[in-house]
């Protein structure tokens, strides 16, 4: 018998295409949703951007500003390292001298030997030290005078003596670009900042030896000109005719110099007991003692504590516009530095304060620099 075998097949429809399948493109609102998240995006992106690049101009300026004062604070504690006196010992009593300079005088026997200098170093508030600078206001903070063996002269044949005594002096004063300006420039605008001034004669031009008084002793004649040298302009000037004053940083505001001895050589007293109140002058006898009757007259300090107040271009811009050829601070920034045993602990921390109320960027530039000549202190 035949057996016969049947097999179902199930038969599937054509595809067919329905109505109600769902549609993959995006809609209207999805597409809107998607354009207003995409604009808030590119907006936060904008001001991003606007932001970075307006501190990076900031940052930029104060890098600028602040290079040129941290050179000019590099050229002065170089100089200021090399300060001399050439010290000598004499009599104390030089008759030969004494009957050149006096005639009929009566002539004295020597009785002992002093520690004696043609040269000298000072330093103190710039408005006891200098004449014709205007005052507190126009130059505010210290003063500071010496000499160095810095080799510089008006003559080329003179280049190879690179151990030429100068006079070298710094000081902080409020002035106008006029005098600086050369000849060539003939913008009309005038920029009154603050700047820090350097007074840097050739060796032709040393005056130290001219200040000397009778006994043989230097005055601060040779520099307490200085400051009015700066206003003056010199239309004669030229490469070998140059001022001896001049700046060489803007947006200065105050320099501070603390003479200090060296409290790890077994000194008595602290380190700023040779200039409490900054001033320091090397012709005068101050602290003598039975042992040291002299004290630290024809001595330089061993340390010298310097701090540089500089603020950016922008920030004396703004000050420019609201005070126009007025000093903007007037004389704030010489009335707190009296008392140098104060100066980190409170003189300092309120300067800072200051500045941070007048919403001015500024940076301190501060170092203590050895004086290489210097025998050690009392």
């Amino acid at each position: 018998m035949m057996q016969t075998s049947t097999h179902s097949r199930v038969m599937r429809p054509p595809f067919t295409h329905s109505p109600h399948a769902k549609n993959t493109g995006f809609s209207l609102v999805e597409i809107l949703v998607s354009l207003a998240v995409l604009a808030i995006l590119l907006l936060i992106n904008v001001q991003v951007i606007d932001q970075v690049q307006s501190t990076w101009a900031a940052s930029n300026a104060r890098v600028s500003q602040f290079r040129e004062a941290r050179t000019a604070f590099d050229i002065l504690v170089r100089n200021l390292s090399q300060a001399t006196l050439n010290t000598f010992v004499d009599y104390d009593s030089n008759y030969v001298i004494n009957a050149a300079q006096n005639a009929g005088a009566t002539l004295q026997t020597p009785t002992s030997y002093l520690r004696k200098s043609n040269l000298q170093f000072v330093c103190g508030p710039s408005t006891s030290l200098l004449s014709g600078g205007g005052g507190a206001a126009l130059m505010p903070g210290h003063a500071l005078f010496f000499q160095a063996p810095l080799g510089v002269s008006e003559n080329p044949s003179y280049v190879g003596l690179d151990r030429l005594l100068c006079s070298r002096g710094y000081f902080v004063q409020f002035t106008s670009d006029e005098p600086f300006k050369p000849p060539f420039i003939t913008s009309s605008g005038t920029k009154y900042r603050y700047r820090l001034m350097e007074f840097s004669p050739p060796a032709e031009k040393n005056l130290v030896y001219n200040s000397m008084n009778t006994t043989g002793v230097a005055t601060n004649s040779w520099f307490s000109a200085a400051a009015g040298l700066a206003n003056a302009i010199n239309a004669s000037e030229n490469a070998l005719n140059v001022g001896v004053t001049r700046p060489i940083a803007d947006n200065i505001l105050a320099l501070i110099i603390s003479p200090r001895q060296d409290t790890q050589a077994n000194q008595t007293g602290s380190a700023t007991i040779i200039a409490p109140s900054y001033s320091y002058n090397s012709t005068l006898v101050t602290l003598a003692t039975a042992n040291s009757p002299q004290g630290t007259q024809n001595l330089l300090p061993p340390l010298v504590k310097i701090v540089l107040v500089a603020i950016d271009e922008r920030s004396a811009e703004r000050l420019a516009e609201q005070n126009a050829s007025a000093p903007p601070f007037g004389t704030s920034l010489t009335s707190p530095f009296n008392n140098a045993n104060q100066l980190e602990s409170t003189e300092i921390p309120n300067l800072i304060a200051y500045l941070a109320s007048q919403k001015v960027n500024y940076r301190l530039f501060s170092a203590t620099v050895q004086i290489r000549s210097s025998k050690g202190g009392l």
